[in-house]
């Protein structure tokens, strides 16, 4: 069976609003059509806004060029699809309830060679882009609560916290092998289409601690 490699990003654990306190790590990549991807994975809570701003100096001048409809995505990316080069420089902006903020260091993009980036590539497009109708589902149909299509038609994942060592299998809708993700770390994170190149029915086996805790199916409409 084809093993995927899992992309995730390091992220810290947010332990309170501190002067020490460290920063969500994040990547800046080039990838194709001219874009830029700015990928992270953050636990932080009572988060009320991200932005993801963009300067040609690496300390000032920064202004905002998106707006996360999410904020609370634990993993998430922005696509900025027109930037003035390739050369920018990028920060995550982190607004919390109460008024309080953090920002990452700037960081200038760098050429993607594990091809995963583009997953991120449509992470952030607004409502008016993204149809949000959640009607796309098959009569009757009723989802996984742990591995579900969400309204933005990505495949989310929502695992338990709790200590148990977790694995996913997905078939495609003949029970072929399409990949499979072994120990997974994160509990809340979403994938995008292209991991599955394929509409219609996902099948998935879902393991923890080695034993089977479900065996179900995830559907994903042609209308993406």
């Amino acid at each position: 069976m084809k093993k995927l490699v899992f992309f995730i990003l390091t992220g810290f654990i947010f332990t309170g609003l501190q002067a020490q306190e460290m920063l969500p790590d994040f990547s800046v990549y080039k990838v194709g059509g001219g874009r830029v991807v700015v990928a992270w994975t953050h636990n932080y809570q009572g988060i009320k806004q991200i932005n993801i701003q963009r300067s040609t100096d690496s300390l000032n001048f920064f202004k905002t060029v998106g707006t996360m409809p999410d904020p609370t995505l634990q993993q998430n990316g922005f696509a900025d699809v027109k930037p003035p080069s390739d050369n920018m420089f990028y920060r995550v902006f982190v607004m919390f309830e109460g008024g309080k903020y953090i920002s990452t260091k700037s960081k200038r993009p760098t050429l993607d060679s594990t091809g995963l980036a583009d997953a991120y590539n449509s992470g952030n497009r607004s409502n008016t882009e993204v149809n949000l109708n959640p009607n796309f589902l098959p009569a009757g149909f009723q989802q996984s609560t742990y591995i579900f299509t969400s309204p933005d038609r990505y495949v989310r994942v929502e695992l338990p916290y709790d200590k148990r060592k977790y694995d996913i299998k997905f078939f495609s809708e003949t029970g072929q092998p399409l990949f499979e993700m072994n120990n997974v770390k994160e509990k809340r994170f979403k994938l995008d289409r292209s991991y599955f190149a394929t509409a219609g029915y996902i099948n998935f086996e879902l393991y923890a601690d080695g034993k089977l805790m479900e065996r179900h199916k995830v559907y994903l409409p042609k209308d993406f």
